[in-house]
């Protein structure tokens, strides 16, 4: 799936989001995540650079969401998460990652399969599915 142009401009242009996960048995856990991108097959990719609880959440639940916003415009992505270490996809992520700065360690990379995206701005809207 690809993402609107409006959810997509917010996604790359906003330096930070939220990211969730959660455990087998439930637990939550978001952080904050600024190295991200938009492959050109509609994945998205986020970089592990300091990862620990979210890349333990994802070999267990590879369900995950993700939260953006721009001002008051808002948007809740979900998909299904890969892990990668090694291989094509990781290699693109690391490269992109180290042509910012070689303080990144770009441990991993996971590889987000869209599955669908909600309205999360508060009105007669609020937690609609857009796509």
């Amino acid at each position: 799936m690809f993402l609107k142009k409006e959810v997509a401009d917010i996604f790359e242009n906003e330096p930070y989001h939220q990211f969730a996960t959660a455990s087998n048995d439930g637990k939550p856990n978001i952080c904050n995540i600024g190295a991200k991108f938009i492959r050109d097959d509609g994945k998205i990719v986020i970089v592990d650079n300091f990862m620990k609880k979210t890349i333990a959440n994802l070999q267990k639940n590879s369900e995950i969401a993700i939260l953006i916003r721009k001002e008051k415009e808002s948007y809740q992505i979900k998909g299904t998460a890969l892990y990668l270490t090694s291989g094509e996809e990781y290699d693109q992520a690391y490269k992109w990652m180290k042509a910012k700065g070689d303080k990144y360690p770009a441990k991993g990379a996971i590889i987000i399969a869209i599955h669908s995206v909600y309205n999360s701005m508060t009105g007669k809207n609020a937690g609609e599915k857009l796509q």
